[in-house]
């Protein structure tokens, strides 16, 4: 996760600030919870920075009709605009880190993470 720190720190933007345009950049729409869990970050850092980007116009909210108390994140154009380069070059960067590692040493390093999560847990949480 430093890597992608270093990596914001060059567009001027915190590494939180990157995971939000990030997840609302692949997944179009996102409530500040999903981001939250997706990302392992405070729910109120994600709040308070989601309130600064609806302030500057970038992100747009409405609340869940599924749960009056969550409220759905998107891009603004505004958003979008500023997201696009630094989400487009990240995006890329890490296409190429996939070929250049090769897909089926990352399936495997996932699984074998996976694995790993699941005794972890197995362990920890019994």
């Amino acid at each position: 996760m430093a890597s992608y720190a270093i990596f914001a720190k060059k567009y001027g933007i915190s590494d939180n600030e990157l995971a939000i345009f990030y997840a609302l950049w692949v997944n179009e729409f996102r409530t500040q919870k999903q981001i939250a869990d997706e990302y392992v970050l405070a729910k109120q850092t994600i709040n308070t920075l989601c309130k600064r980007f609806e302030a500057d116009g970038l992100i747009t909210s409405i609340i869940s009709q599924n749960d009056k108390r969550e409220k759905i994140i998107s891009l603004t154009d505004k958003g979008k605009a500023f997201a696009k380069p630094i989400i487009e070059t990240l995006l890329n960067l890490e296409q190429k880190i996939i070929d250049e590692f090769g897909i089926e040493r990352l399936l495997f390093l996932l699984n074998e993470t996976n694995k790993l999560q699941a005794l972890i847990a197995s362990r920890l949480e019994s």
